[in-house]
């Protein structure tokens, strides 16, 4: 019996060490891939790692943003040559998020020859789109000095305006003299109130501004003051065409030919035109107005930072 039982032994001994070596082996993950072993990192429904997406740009840019330079929180944005100028904060955001107001310096542009067509008191349902219709047969971008109340009437003008390339400055909310140079306070009451709305319509507002009948004879050194320290671009003018009066259309393209005589204004030409109710002879003469330049082969241009002061 004892050789039985020393048998016995042997073989179970062999048994477990088989065991043992068969339960380590890494096959044993094969051989039972359900095994609790091998499930050591609970499911979940997110990935361990997720790369990180970063937006493409910190600064606020409009949805709506055509070629254009656009102001925003960026203090090192260079203004782009040629281009309108808009700014996506209106002067109160600006003070609230402690922005910059002035106006970045820049170089005036002084070309040989240079015009700046520019139109006052719209938009206005029947001379606006027809002055827009005429420098798109012609391929030409002018600046239009927009008044508030107007822009309330007709929001639809002043996009079109802004989708076709055009530059926009701010002529004030209601255009009376009574109550727009009361004080400097009135003044930029209206400029700002007038920017809420265009800001409403288009997303930005204009960073160029005229002041209605111009600065002469109206402004003070607080104006002054208060539009450098509000980032406002006062834009006068050089060239008038006269159309402010009854004028025919043949008389406003004589008008500005005579002025231009002025060989001093070729390099700067700012042409005052309105394209308000009552102006329907600025829009016949347009085509001569714009040929008479192409003529002597000036460049048009619309007005933003770079343009030089009038005089």
């Amino acid at each position: 019996m004892k050789p039985t039982s020393r048998f016995f032994q042997t073989v179970c001994a062999l048994s477990i060490v088989c065991l043992t070596i068969l339960v380590s082996s890494p096959l044993v993950l094969l051989a039972f891939p359900d095994s609790t072993s091998a499930v050591s990192v609970p499911a979940t429904d997110s990935p361990i790692y997720q790369e990180e997406t970063l937006p493409e740009s910190k600064y606020t840019i409009p949805s709506n943003a055509l070629d254009a330079y656009y102001m925003n929180e960026n203090p090192d944005n260079p203004p782009l040559p040629a281009k309108p100028v808009y700014d996506v904060f209106t002067v109160g955001e600006r003070q609230t998020q402690g922005l910059v107001l002035e106006v970045p310096k820049t170089k005036p542009y002084y070309g040989q020859k240079v015009v700046y067509l520019t139109f006052d008191d719209g938009p206005e349902p029947e001379n606006t789109p027809a002055v827009l219709a005429i420098l798109k047969s012609h391929d030409i971008k002018a600046t239009f000095f927009v008044v508030g109340n107007q822009i309330e009437k007709h929001p639809d003008i002043l996009r079109q305006i802004y989708q076709e390339g055009h530059a926009i400055g701010n002529h004030s909310y209601n255009h009376v003299y009574r109550e727009l140079y009361q004080s400097p306070n009135t003044y930029f009451s209206q400029l700002r109130r007038t920017d809420e709305i265009i800001k409403n319509i288009l997303g930005v507002r204009p960073r160029i501004s005229r002041a209605p009948g111009g600065s002469a004879g109206s402004f003070t050194k607080e104006y002054w003051d208060n539009l450098k320290k509000l980032g406002y671009t006062e834009v006068g003018w050089n060239i008038s065409s006269g159309d402010a009066s009854s004028a025919k259309a043949g008389q406003l393209v004589d008008n500005i030919a005579a002025q231009m005589d002025n060989k001093n204004l070729w390099s700067h030409a700012t042409l005052l035109m309105h394209d308000g109710r009552g102006h329907a002879e600025t829009v016949k003469a347009l085509p001569a107005i714009i040929k008479f330049y192409k003529d002597r082969q000036f460049e048009f241009r619309v007005v933003n930072f770079e343009t030089p002061s009038p005089w």
